[in-house]
């Protein structure tokens, strides 16, 4: 509505005055002379400003200005007579009724009053004679109080009485627009169209399957508030506001196609293929069918009332196959060895049931890897049988013995992969099927393990067999650089061992066996520096996370029978010596069976031999010495603090 109608914001209400200072008491006087004369003073003050009061009242109440802040039709007229203000009045009226249209903004339509639709009129003196009397009509007092509050807040004139409008014009026109806009609410609906479909049937026919989803989209019940428009149409000219008016309709929603149920019933989801971490392995991919769900959603309800849309069922191909991720998991080597085996039957069958008990473990990113949590106590329930351990130094047969040779391998192939080692024990003496300081032995009594963690991001697979005279293994990932591992180790101590002979009494005197063979002992480190791509180094050497590896040396020990003894001669018994008869040399010469043949035609002796240098040259007494070659072109520093023996001497290994 226009300000003809409402009034404006109230102006802010003055400040409150500031109280007067309080004037100091005068000391009393005796006698009540004084208060009397105040008295006096005091009422004639009030009479002269109730007289002043009353007589303002009654000058403005004569006057012939209208109160200030009064509005007629848009106009302020405060202060005007009431030939100004009647002037001013028809000015603005002849300037917007005569010539203005009111328009109405509709949602989908605009709707126009033009002055010959309304033929407007108004009785400007009517509507002048309401504004002069306002504040006077009830006596002088109210005139004052009009006067005093006058400013505070502004008031219009209604001129409803005084304003003549085509009404039945104004109504029809609303009402015509009414019933045009007026609608049922119709809800959505959809058909299937069929077609053929991926799969064919029994005899080569074809599957007729939905391929089309139509929806037809419903509109809403629509209705335009004809009462409510024509009043706010007749506060428009009421207030001589032409401000475009914008007016909606009523609406009752329509019920949309519900997709969901829709897309179960016809659809199937496409699944991508993923890595399961619980079962470690990859879940092969699903092809879907149908339609994007949610982009059908949003098009339903964006769509206009009354549109068809058209959704198409077809197949979709999911994003991630199990191609492409084996193209990224276990798609690389990361390291892979075959160390060579001893041909002992019962050895071989324990390599090769700790190999399948390994065969195909996956570590996700971070697991622990542990031989005896893989592949458990070797049992012979479980297949096992006796083979060489060592024990407390000695060799003998024990159920799963050379198990530690997979446990060697794997350990290497961790190394190489530069994998995290959690836990590493070296054998009690050397083993030559792994470059030393690269082996790991495992024990169940002892609770002796090997393990190792998945460093990568990646799961990795290893696998194990044996086969061809070797333990194979080979640990398969994702590498995630170009780089590769170098492996070498250094000697850093020598224990050579000593012959030992043990006498057995019950074995004849030429009796000779070698009974246990000998290991020499040694202090290794182990080092490891990266290469590039094209085996050119990226690092100088450093130790890896376990290593230092001390062997113990093992004597060879050789048992012999008992030698017999030699009987003392009797000096004066049967066959004595002359002691007079020269003595016999105990160890004669030996005569050559071969001598040599002399030659019939000797050399001729040279009359004029070459006379000897009386100077020879010095021989130097301390010549150098020529050094080892180093073991590698870059050989590591050796440790100047090797680790004290970790006393595996005393373990029972595998």
């Amino acid at each position: 509505m226009g300000k003809f109608e409402q009034p404006r914001t109230p102006k802010a209400a003055p400040s409150p005055k500031q109280a007067a200072p309080k004037k100091k008491k005068s000391p009393k006087k005796k006698g009540g002379k004084g208060l009397v004369t105040g008295l006096i003073i005091a009422g004639a003050a009030v009479a002269a400003l109730v007289i002043g009061a009353v007589g303002y009242a009654v000058v403005l109440n004569s006057s012939g200005d209208i109160l200030p802040d009064v509005y007629v039709a848009g106009v302020d007229v405060g202060g005007m007579s009431k030939e100004e203000a009647a002037a001013a009045v028809q000015a603005a009226v002849d300037g917007s009724y005569g010539s203005s249209t009111l328009t109405v903004k509709l949602p989908d339509r605009t709707l126009t009053f033009l002055p010959e639709d309304t033929n407007v009129s108004l009785d400007v003196a009517g509507a002048i004679e309401e504004a002069w009397n306002y504040g006077r009509d009830q006596g002088i007092i109210q005139t004052l109080k009009m006067r005093l509050t006058s400013g505070h807040a502004e008031h219009f004139i209604n001129v409803e009485e005084s304003l003549s409008i085509d009404q039945e014009n104004i109504r029809a026109k609303i009402d015509e627009v009414a019933a045009e806009v007026r609608s049922e609410r119709v809800d959505s609906t959809y058909e299937l169209v069929q077609g053929e479909g991926p799969a064919a049937g029994e005899g080569g026919e074809a599957v007729q399957v939905p391929t089309q989803l139509v929806v037809h989209v419903g509109s809403c019940e629509r209705s335009l508030d004809a009462d409510g428009l024509y009043d706010a149409v007749i506060a428009a000219f009421m207030n001589n506001d032409f401000t475009p008016l914008e007016f909606g309709y009523d609406e009752v929603r329509y019920t949309p196609v519900d997709l969901d149920p829709l897309y179960a019933e016809l659809c199937q989801d496409m699944k991508d293929a993923y890595y399961d971490a619980e079962t470690k392995e990859i879940v092969d991919e699903v092809p879907g069918f149908g339609f994007d769900l949610a982009a059908a959603k949003q098009q339903q309800s964006m769509a206009a009332d009354g549109e068809t849309l058209t959704f198409t069922l077809q197949a979709i191909e999911p994003a991630v196959t199990r191609e492409s991720l084996e193209e990224v998991l276990f798609a690389d080597v990361l390291a892979t060895l075959s160390s060579s085996h001893t041909r002992n039957s019962a050895r071989t069958n324990n390599l090769d049931l700790a190999c399948k008990a390994i065969d195909g473990t996956v570590l996700n990113a971070g697991d622990v890897f542990s031989f005896n949590g893989i592949v458990g106590e070797r049992t012979a329930a479980k297949g096992y049988q006796a083979a060489t351990v060592f024990v407390s130094g000695d060799s003998k047969p024990e159920l799963g013995g050379g198990v530690c040779q997979v446990a060697s391998t794997i350990y290497w192939c961790a190394l190489k992969a530069d994998l995290n080692i959690v836990e590493r024990t070296e054998h009690m003496y050397t083993v030559d099927y792994v470059e030393m300081g690269m082996d790991a032995t495992i024990y169940w009594d002892s609770k002796v393990d090997f393990k190792f963690s998945n460093s990568t991001s990646h799961p990795i697979r290893i696998d194990a067999s044996v086969a061809n005279g070797c333990v194979n293994i080979t640990l398969v990932g994702t590498k995630e650089d170009d780089r590769t591992v170098d492996l070498t180790h250094k000697i850093t101590g020598t224990t050579p061992w000593k012959d030992v002979e043990e006498v057995d009494e019950t074995k004849p005197a030429d009796y000779k066996q070698v009974t246990v063979t000998p290991y020499t002992g040694y202090r290794s480190t182990t080092y490891k520096r990266y290469l590039d791509a094209s085996g050119n180094p990226l690092t100088e050497w450093e130790t890896v996370q376990f290593p230092y590896s001390n062997y113990i040396k093992r004597d060879r020990v050789t048992v012999v029978g008992k030698q017999a003894e030699e009987e003392e001669p009797d000096p004066n018994g049967a066959g004595a010596l002359d002691p007079n008869l020269p003595a016999v040399d105990p160890n004669p010469p030996a005569v050559d069976p071969n001598p040599p043949v002399t030659d019939p035609n000797p050399p001729v002796v040279d009359p004029n031999p070459p006379v000897t240098d009386p100077n020879p040259p010095v021989v130097d007494p301390n010549p150098p010495v020529n050094p080892d070659p180093p073991v590698d072109p870059n050989p590591p520093v050796t440790d100047p603090n090797p680790p004290a023996d970790p006393g595996n001497g005393s373990e029972t290994l595998e």
